[in-house]
């Protein structure tokens, strides 16, 4: 009998230790997901961006900034810009980017002037791009941006996007409340075309770890994966696809509208995750990310689109660029592993992939009601 007691109470604790161990995995997938949901993903709608283009003596500067945070400005109160309001505010508005938008060679600041601005929309976000030059006394080598915008009085989680770009070479910066200022210098290697494709390399892994909803989709698929061949075929397919639309996206031989590609994508995720919390046996999963990897590729053109591309390396960068995205992808996927096995080990996997598939499914269902405007667009 005393025999028989100690096998069970052993049984139940081990039985403890396994569910404890399917909690703890399934609140680090959950707290993984809402770390995601910072300004920082999901192309959300708080996202500016900046492409700077070096000319001799003058920065010329392509700021974007989302409308939602520029609403001081809307004089009959309607939410949207127009051209008359932007044009009545533009004295406020020059002195505002005076202020907090600087560039300066050394300690001296840049004379800027402020050539133009209308309301458009990036990247399903609306907003006002502003055309600026800054100019020096000198041939510019290098400067500091200090960037100020929007932080401290309306939005401190606002991020900005920023490109330079100076004959061949590319650099790049994100600036956000604790980073707001970034120094600039022409590299040593200046006209290298290896320096170029590496940038763009470089931005492609960049922009997939910043892509929470291409991640969360990759994750969808791998969570239901009941076997490692079965995640090779899977991400191949999705590599595959979003290669083809990438490229014929951003060689102009495809087009759609941005907020039908962000909503499309969200409704991607919201699929491929109910589907893990609803069936056991996915049938056609590979079929099917091959069709979704359609939608991400254009996706990603999209923000290349942003970023721009060099005209004599052209075709090099494209294929950096997306190479860049493939192992950024990879690398996320081999750090998900360790944790898939985790939970693989736990004999509750069925369990962990529904509690983890529908928390991914609520994200993307919130998602893809603020992308297609059934929901106010909060930041």
């Amino acid at each position: 009998m005393d025999g028989n007691r100690g096998r069970n109470m052993k049984s139940r604790a081990a039985s403890g230790m396994k569910l404890a161990s399917l909690w703890f995995s399934t609140m680090i997938c959950i707290g993984a997901i809402l770390a995601f949901l910072s300004p920082a993903g999901a192309h959300p709608l708080n996202n500016g961006y900046s492409e700077l283009t070096v000319d001799d003596r003058t920065v010329r500067y392509e700021l974007f900034l989302p409308e939602i945070r520029l609403l001081r400005y809307d004089a009959d109160g309607n939410g949207t810009l127009t051209a008359a309001e932007l044009e009545a505010n533009g004295d406020a508005i020059r002195d505002e980017l005076s202020e907090k938008l600087v560039l300066a060679v050394g300690s001296e600041p840049m004379t800027l002037v402020m050539t133009g601005m209308e309301a458009e929309e990036k990247d399903a976000i609306r907003g006002v791009s502003f055309h600026l030059a800054y100019t020096a006394p000198e041939r510019v080598e290098s400067f500091t941006i200090h960037y100020n915008l929007l932080f401290d009085d309306v939005d401190p989680d606002h991020l900005n996007f920023a490109v330079i770009l100076d004959g061949e070479d590319v650099e790049q910066a994100v600036f956000d409340d604790a980073n707001r200022t970034f120094y600039y210098a022409a590299s040593s290697r200046h006209g290298s075309a290896a320096a170029v494709l590496a940038e763009y390399a470089k931005l492609g892994v960049e922009h997939i770890w910043e892509g929470t909803d291409h991640l969360l989709f990759v994750l969808s698929l791998v969570l239901a994966a009941a076997r490692f061949r079965d995640i090779v075929r899977y991400v191949t397919a999705f590599t595959v696809a979003h290669s083809i639309t990438l490229f014929l996206a951003a060689t102009g031989r495809a087009a759609f509208p941005a907020v039908w590609i962000e909503s499309l994508i969200a409704a991607t995720i919201l699929y491929v995750a109910l589907e893990n919390v609803w069936i056991r046996q996915v049938r056609w999963r590979t079929l099917l990310t091959f069709a979704f990897g359609l939608v991400h590729g254009l996706g990603f053109a999209s923000v290349l689109g942003e970023i721009g591309l060099p005209a004599d390396q052209y075709a090099g960068s494209l294929i950096a660029f997306n190479a860049g995205v493939e192992l950024g992808q990879l690398l996320f996927i081999a750090a998900a592993m360790p944790l898939l096995a985790a939970l693989r080990r736990t004999g509750r996997e069925r369990q962990a992939t529904v509690a983890a598939s529908a928390a991914i499914a609520a994200v993307a269902a919130f998602w893809l009601l603020q992308r297609t405007g059934l929901i106010g667009g909060g930041a």
